[in-house]
């Protein structure tokens, strides 16, 4: 549902957009600093909810296994958003600070925030104090490390836009490809920034069968999996989505409906698709 069973809004039509993302928390807190709130990924909370009424179902049927008795499963689209924006909404129920929006200039935490390259690109460096040492070696600077303004947690808090400030200059001067070396060698963690159309070619995807082949259409080859595996037993190969009826004779002979029965349900507009007059 988009707002659960019960309550004032149970019967209220709900979108991912309006329920999962606004409602939830989720939407005010996932942007910079005076700016405004803007349009999430489509159907980004509906993937997410999905994956909930998923878990859901599968809870059901190993209570069912254990048991003997069935469950009525679902979830919301509130739910899922409130989950997803979990830590903030906790801390709220707990008398918690208000969130401030982040600020790249003024971050609450220079060492969790994103940088732009020579070349350009943009990349988000999430790291901590612990690993300051290693990261102003790589980016040759490796008198920092005695600057007290850098001593501590409580240091590096204070002076958190100086540190940003300094990063900036830093980052800009070399391209990505560059840093993704240093960095990684320093095993100080980074992730560029990818558009979708990257996303699509990294072959990260496909060595982890996140990217998969698709059967059946024309022109188009792979497809996204669904992120729930278990080693060792394969996946339904991907196909294309069924057109509206395809299979219905096939699952209705299944559940005991003989030829003329079916022809006459179609016949009435009981289930769509053609007569076999009307194919011919």
């Amino acid at each position: 549902t988009g707002f659960g069973d019960a309550g004032p809004d149970a019967r209220q039509p709900g979108f991912d957009l309006t329920a999962y993302w606004s409602r939830s928390g989720l939407l005010a807190s996932t942007r910079d600093a005076g700016a405004p709130p803007t349009v999430p990924v489509w159907g980004s909370g509906d993937y997410t909810t999905a994956i909930a009424i998923y878990a859901a179902i599968t809870t059901a049927l190993y209570h069912r296994e254990r048991t003997g008795r069935g469950a009525d499963v679902g979830t919301s689209l509130l739910a899922t958003g409130v989950w997803a924006t979990g830590t903030l909404v906790a801390g709220a129920l707990a008398g918690g600070t208000p969130f401030e929006l982040h600020d790249r200039n003024v971050p609450l935490n220079a060492l969790t925030n994103p940088y732009r390259t020579a070349d350009d690109r943009w990349f988000m460096l999430a790291t901590s104090s612990a690993h300051w040492p290693a990261l102003a070696r790589a980016i040759d600077r490796p008198e920092l490390q005695e600057d007290p303004r850098f001593a501590d947690v409580d240091a590096f808090a204070q002076h958190a836009a100086a540190l940003s400030e300094l990063l900036d200059a830093a980052f800009r001067a070399r391209p990505f490809a560059h840093w993704q070396d240093v960095l990684t060698r320093e095993r100080i963690t980074v992730g560029l920034i990818q558009t979708p159309e990257e996303a699509a070619q990294d072959p990260q995807l496909r060595e982890n069968d996140v990217v998969v082949p698709l059967e059946g259409v024309e022109g188009l080859t792979e497809t996204i999996s669904n992120p729930v595996n278990l080693r060792g037993v394969p996946k339904v190969a991907a196909r294309r989505a069924p057109e509206l009826g395809e299979h219905n004779d096939e699952i209705l002979t299944q559940l005991g409906f003989g030829p003329a029965e079916i022809a006459a349900l179609r016949a009435r507009g009981a289930i769509p698709g053609m007569t076999e007059a009307e194919a011919a």
